[in-house]
């Protein structure tokens, strides 16, 4: 396992290199890039040295969002050599979302951290999240589609559903990634 976060983010680029990320096409280029952009944002944002690592290993199971993989469930330990067991976990979670059912449940007002429901997509289990985990969820989320929106050739104006999913979500987020991402969505101008 790498000794330093250089070291960690080297570790994971080779893995994500030698799984084909650069080649795996994405909505608005390549895999590769795309996880380097979410990375970015991850860590302009003030966000953790095991969120940034979450953030390039982020779609190796492939999301309810994003189909393709480029390694399968039964080799997750590929990417806990690469990332480590804590970011490989959070990757799990990430890549395991039933968006359909975890994202209304997010920005319902008044909803509770006891009352959310995760279910794996994986395996069909339900539970309940810890805080933890559901505010790296949204931070992750916020860096993921405002990459997106920002390398999509209308920029991110068009993506007015980010912006209100953003605005009813922001109290599971860091501020730092509320800000961040309203900043990009709402350019001053």
């Amino acid at each position: 396992m790498a000794t330093t976060a250089a070291d960690g983010r080297q570790a994971v680029l080779a893995f994500l290199r030698a799984h084909g990320a650069h080649t795996t096409p994405h909505i608005f280029g390549d895999l590769l890039s795309h996880l380097v952009g979410v990375e970015t944002l991850v860590r302009n944002w003030g966000g953790t040295d095991l969120l940034a690592l979450a953030a390039l290993g982020h779609a190796t199971y492939g999301t309810d969002g994003f189909a393709p993989n480029i390694v399968e469930l039964d080799q997750r330990g590929e990417l806990v050599d690469a990332v480590g067991p804590d970011a490989e976990a959070f990757v799990y979670f990430y890549a395991s979302c039933d968006r359909g059912a975890f994202y209304p449940q997010l920005a319902a007002p008044g909803l509770e951290l006891g009352e959310l429901r995760f279910r794996d997509r994986f395996t069909g289990s339900e539970f309940i999240p810890s805080a933890a985990y559901v505010t790296l969820f949204v931070d992750l989320t916020y860096a993921n589609e405002v990459e997106l929106a920002c390398a999509s050739p209308g920029g991110p104006t068009g993506w007015t559903w980010l912006a209100d999913f953003c605005r009813d979500t922001c109290r599971w987020a860091s501020p730092g990634f509320s800000a961040g991402a309203n900043a990009l969505l709402h350019p001053a101008g």
